[in-house]
């Protein structure tokens, strides 16, 4: 799916760029070589960025002592 119609980046793009240590917009933009041009797709880069953070992490449970 197209995230970023400016700078033609999908949502693999962006998933690549997090994988690679992209923990915000401006660095998935950065990892691609290019910058935002309308910013629209921030907010959608972000969630990509979430989702992709919640999936890395591991499920830690706290035991209260």
């Amino acid at each position: 799916m197209i995230i970023c119609i400016c700078r033609r980046l999908n949502d693999t793009a962006v998933r690549d760029a997090v994988s690679a240590g992209a923990r915000c917009p401006d660095s998935v933009q950065a990892h691609h070589g290019c910058a935002f041009n309308c910013g629209k797709c921030k907010t959608a880069i972000g969630e990509i960025i979430s989702e992709e953070m919640d999936a890395e992490a591991p499920a830690q449970l706290v035991a209260a002592e």
